[in-house]
């Protein structure tokens, strides 16, 4: 578990050492949701693909704020803290670096599940509250 102290100073990095996330979006209408998701985390941003056009991509769009917490593959939450963040899409700058993060994070997992680069894949970027 992470301290106090460790999560002021980088609020994301005690998330690196997990291979999950649930990933906490919100409706127009504030209901939550959550996904569980693969992620990356690098220079203290979580970096997540997803389909363009997946729910948690327009509601990113939508409304940037997040939660994240760690969990196992099917969502089960780790006990870990619920941490804070402002997410939006990647820039197509950003893009080859938030890909090299996860396919680093995941190697051939990575490649197997995202596929080649295409239009209609996404990379979400998420930043510390400031």
């Amino acid at each position: 578990m992470s301290t106090g102290e460790d999560i002021e100073k980088d609020p994301f990095a005690f998330l690196a050492s997990h291979e999950f996330i649930v990933l906490t979006t919100y409706r127009k209408t504030g209901d939550v949701v959550p996904t569980t998701v693969w992620f990356a985390y690098d220079q203290g941003k979580i970096y997540i693909t997803t389909g363009k056009n997946a729910g948690k991509a327009k509601r990113v769009r939508n409304n940037g704020r997040v939660l994240m917490t760690p969990s196992d593959r099917v969502g089960n939450l780790l006990g870990e803290p619920e941490v804070p963040g402002q997410a939006h899409e990647v820039t197509s700058d950003e893009r080859v670096h938030a890909r090299a993060a996860l396919a680093q994070k995941y190697g051939e997992m990575f490649e197997r599940i995202a596929g080649q680069e295409s239009p209609d894949r996404t990379y979400l970027i998420v930043e510390p509250l400031s």
